[in-house]
């Protein structure tokens, strides 16, 4: 990220990391597989620039700027729809790598991947 655009999330850097740790848990939970999967892909990297926007607006909006569960809801939301059509793309492209890393797909299968 360029420095314009680290200086504009960091009033929710905290609130995005807590979203990567909240969603790796959400999608790997249930099956160690799944929690590998998602694992490596939140923990790829990427800007997070939607969850980002839906928890600035949140913050600017809310008079006490603290933010509720529902609000962390819906950034979680929209970077799992954003993330899911990136994995989709990789496994219509038989994609193996995305930004030089490794796709889901491509280390563990379709299956796993959809």
């Amino acid at each position: 990220m360029t420095s314009s655009t680290t200086s504009l999330l960091a009033p929710v850097e905290n609130d995005l990391n807590i979203l990567t740790d909240n969603l790796k848990q959400l999608i790997g939970a249930r099956h160690p597989i799944l929690g590998a999967a998602a694992e490596h892909l939140f923990e790829a990297g990427g800007k997070r620039i939607r969850p980002a926007i839906v928890l600035l607006v949140s913050r600017a909006t809310m008079s006490n700027n603290d933010l509720t569960e529902r609000h962390r809801r819906l950034a979680e939301i929209t970077e799992m729809i954003h993330t899911a059509s990136l994995v989709h793309d990789d496994v219509v492209d038989e994609a193996d790598l995305r930004r030089n890393v490794e796709t889901v797909n491509n280390l563990f299968d379709n299956k796993i991947a959809v």
